[in-house]
């Protein structure tokens, strides 16, 4: 019984997160520049047809109205229909969602064999600790669109190696998968040498090292399955903000996600596909915080009990 309740907290957590994300989405959109009424009527439609489209959207009624209507499409799963194309926002949102979970998902694998590889190096010697420290400074240094530009220009352009631009085709996620998992790398890197660092002067490795065991299985199978307990969480934070990522790593590869279609609808002023586009990003966040923490309660109850 105890245990459903957590569940039920953490669910209740994260559903009120995401209540919070989309009304503040929704008046932040409402209050600035532009009409939605000049998108759909067109720049030089006279002030008559504006207030016709503006009547059959809704929007001259009052902001608490129009928010108790759009809330409630949300409730059935509703929201809204894209200015641009006309189409539901949450049909459009369902086609490119695929290519940027695909993405992310990519890209956080990516993330972790790198990050392991480097704190696995950074913890053997204090040469490879200073070599992966000066890796994880200028992952974190280069912004995703410069890392992006430089893997297309070695890896798709002079060696010909991976496809330059678009999806579907083979290797096409490659590149864009390690662009947007290097700086997660970075930070998978640096929880877990900090985890290993603190098992290896701890006894659990001296009693290992007393019984004869060899430093390397030492290392590989008794330390590293125990530095992953602070890493399964960080790791599915950090999935939510790969697929934030996304947004910029879907421009400049030409991947038809939905990081793509919200900054098309952010040129456009499709406000419904701006709205429909944070919910989803923000519905990630809290979700995968709530599943962080029930991993971490289902693996390790102890450390359920003791956060209690």
């Amino acid at each position: 019984m105890g245990s459903f309740r957590w569940i039920l907290s953490l669910l209740f957590h994260a559903l009120a997160v995401v209540f919070l994300v989309a009304t503040a989405s929704f008046f932040l959109l409402q209050v600035i520049p532009g009409d939605p009424a000049a998108v759909v009527a067109g720049l030089d439609a006279d002030e008559a047809t504006l207030a016709t489209v503006r009547r059959s959207m809704g929007l001259d009624e009052a902001v608490y109205l129009r928010y108790l209507r759009w809330i409630s499409g949300l409730l059935r799963g509703r929201l809204g229909d894209s200015l641009i194309q006309g189409r539901p926002v949450e049909e459009l949102i369902a086609q490119r969602l695929p290519v940027t979970l695909s993405l992310a998902g990519a890209a956080l694998v990516s993330s972790v064999f790198m990050g392991l590889a480097m704190a696995l190096v950074g913890s053997a010697s204090r040469i490879g600790e200073r070599l992966v420290r000066i890796l994880e400074y200028l992952a974190f240094a280069f912004p995703q669109f410069w890392v992006a530009l430089l893997l297309i220009y070695l890896f798709a352009f002079r060696l010909g190696w991976f496809p330059l631009f678009g999806a579907g085709e083979p290797g096409s996620l490659v590149l864009p998968a390690l662009s947007l998992g290097i700086s997660n790398a970075a930070v998978v890197s640096r929880t877990a040498r900090a985890s290993l660092k603190d098992l290896l002067r701890g006894n659990h490795a001296a009693a290992a090292r007393a019984l004869g065991i060899s430093p390397r299985r030492i290392f590989l199978v008794h330390l590293l399955p125990l530095a992953m307990i602070p890493l399964l969480p960080v790791l599915v934070i950090q999935a939510g903000y790969l697929l934030a990522g996304a947004i910029v790593v879907e421009q400049v590869f030409g991947l038809p996600g939905v990081g793509r279609l919200t900054l098309t609808a952010i040129v456009q002023r499709d406000l419904p596909v701006i709205q429909g586009s944070i919910v989803v990003f923000g519905l990630a966040f809290p979700l995968l915080n709530a599943l962080g923490d029930f991993l971490v309660g289902l693996l390790w109850p102890r450390l359920r009990l003791e956060g209690r």
